[in-house]
Parts: C-alpha cells; sequence; structure tokens
C-alpha cells in the first residue's frame, strides 16, 4: 500500500503555514502605538511561538516520513511471497472466529491459545511463545508473550525436515506503543502501526527501532521523561529476546531469517492484499 510522500508533506506544510499566518495576523492586528509597560513580554511570547510552529511543522513531517517508513517495511515483499499473504488470511480468520465465539479477553493468553489452536488446526506450525529477560543496570526485567509461525524445508531422502522461516504473530502489537499524551505527530506513527501483526523479526526489529524513537520524541515534546518499559531495548525484548515455545509445541532455532514481511492491520482500513486471490 503505496504512500504519495510529496503531497502528504505539502499539505501538511500548507496547513500548519496556513495555521501560523493566521497567528500573526491575530496578534499584529490587535497591537497599538502605545506602550502599556508588557512591551517586552509581548516580544517574548511572540518570539517563543515563531519558534514553536516550525518546530511543529518539522516534528509533523519527520513523524509522517517515520510512518510511511514503517509502512513500507511491513507491505514489502507483500505481492510475491504466497505463505506469508496465506498466514495473514488465516490469523485473520481465526481471531474473527475466537472472537466471535468465545467471551475472553482479545489480549489475554486464553485468546492467544485459542487462535494458536486455530492455526494448527489448518495446518501451521504455531506457538505460544515467552520472552523473558532479566534486569540489567540499563534495562528493566519484564516478560512478553506473541504467538510464532515456523515453516518446514523438505529435506532430502533420510534425512528429518528442517526448520524454515519464522515469523512473529502479535495480536496486540499497536498498543505496545501507546504512550502517555501522545503528540499530535505521534499520531502519525501510531496509525502506520497494524493492531494485529504478521512479521519476520528481521523487519520487527526495524519497525521497533522506528517506533520507539518516534515514541521518545512524543514524551519529550510534551515534557515527560521516558519511562523503563518505553525505552527501545526493552520494547524489543519482547519480541526478539531469548524465547521458550509453549511445551508440546516444536522446538525451533531463533534467528534472524532474513526475508519478506507482512504486516497487517484488522479493521476498517484493511491492506489491500489481504484480498489477492486467496479466498
Amino acid at each position: 500500500m503505496g504512500h504519495c510522500g510529496g503531497q502528504a508533506d505539502d499539505t501538511i506544510l500548507s496547513s500548519l503555514l496556513s495555521d501560523f499566518l493566521a497567528l500573526g495576523c491575530s496578534t499584529s492586528g490587535g497591537s497599538t502605538d502605545v506602550d502599556d509597560g508588557d512591551g517586552d513580554a509581548a516580544s517574548v511570547a511572540g518570539a517563543s511561538s515563531e519558534v514553536a510552529m516550525p518546530d511543529a511543522l518539522a516534528m509533523t513531517l519527520k513523524a509522517t516520513k517515520v510512518a510511511e517508513r514503517i509502512t513500507s517495511l511491513l507491505d514489502k515483499g507483500m505481492a510475491g511471497d504466497v505463505f506469508q499473504v496465506q498466514l495473514a488470511r488465516h490469523v485473520e480468520k481465526a481471531i474473527g472466529e475466537v472472537s466471535s465465539s468465545l467471551q475472553i479477553q482479545s489480549s489475554g493468553p486464553a485468546f492467544r491459545l485459542a487462535v494458536v489452536s486455530q492455526l494448527r488446526e489448518a495446518g501451521y506450525n504455531a506457538a505460544v511463545c515467552q520472552t523473558r529477560w532479566r534486569g540489567t543496570r540499563d534495562m528493566s526485567a519484564g516478560s512478553y508473550e506473541y504467538i510464532d509461525v515456523v515453516t518446514a524445508v523438505t529435506a532430502a531422502a533420510g534425512k528429518a525436515d528442517a526448520d524454515g522461516e519464522r515469523y512473529i504473530v502479535d495480536v496486540r502489537f499497536a498498543t505496545e506503543f501507546m504512550v502517555a499524551r501522545p503528540s499530535g505527530a505521534y499520531a502519525h506513527v501510531l496509525g502506520a502501526l497494524p493492531r494485529v501483526l504478521v512479521a519476520q523479526p528481521v523487519v520487527v526489529r526495524q519497525v521497533v527501532r522506528l517506533a520507539s524513537k518516534a515514541a521518545r520524541r512524543s514524551l519529550k515534546s510534551q515534557g515527560l521523561t521516558v519511562p523503563p518499559w518505553r525505552k527501545k531495548r526493552f520494547v524489543a525484548a519482547k519480541w526478539l529476546g531469548p524465547y521458550r515455545r509453549a511445551p508440546g509445541a516444536p522446538i525451533v532455532a531463533a534467528g534472524d531469517a532474513m526475508c519478506r514481511t507482512v504486516g497487517f492491520l484488522l479493521g476498517p482500513q484493511v491492506q489491500p492484499w489481504l484480498s489477492w486471490g486467496l479466498e
């Protein structure tokens, strides 16, 4: 799903400049030649607003480019890997069936287990994975759960099948990047993150890096400190740290297999590749 980057930038630039000019006209129109003793304060306030507006413009343009980069990463290769598209379709179907038939929290462990069960019935090597890491001087301890799906590579006669590509499936991906008092610029980044993710670890790493930096900028722009659980290393550890597959699931090797990825968003705006000839 492409973006017209130039048109988007021009639209944002035009809107922000219009607001800036309107602000300038309203402040200058109310001035008089009479010195009421607050001239210096008014000058300082005017200068501050003139500085703040270009800063807001720059932040919005930067966030827009980050959002476009995230979308590009998630959509890359979507037309060339049938397995990934089929998996995404089956994940969407499994979530829909579980949501309609079971009264359980969509972000809880029971929901993930139910989705895994649906995927296994569809023939996928799926399992719940748990990452857990110890605290260090630079990072708080934590844990996280998601789903993974591993493809099997048929080996030569007389040899066991080898593990193939690994896909991370997260049914609550976008919510992990919510921050307190998000800036208007950060809203562009949040809008690019899929609520439900299907992606290769190598691409998850890039998306997490981009989104975490944007979250940090949002917090700082609002005068807030970055809490330990919003730092990049902590967030990345959720999907990229040492993990253990649920008991009874086939054991696979960790690692970031280099291959294309697919991400998708549930809701009214569904990326078009979900309907590409895979009924």
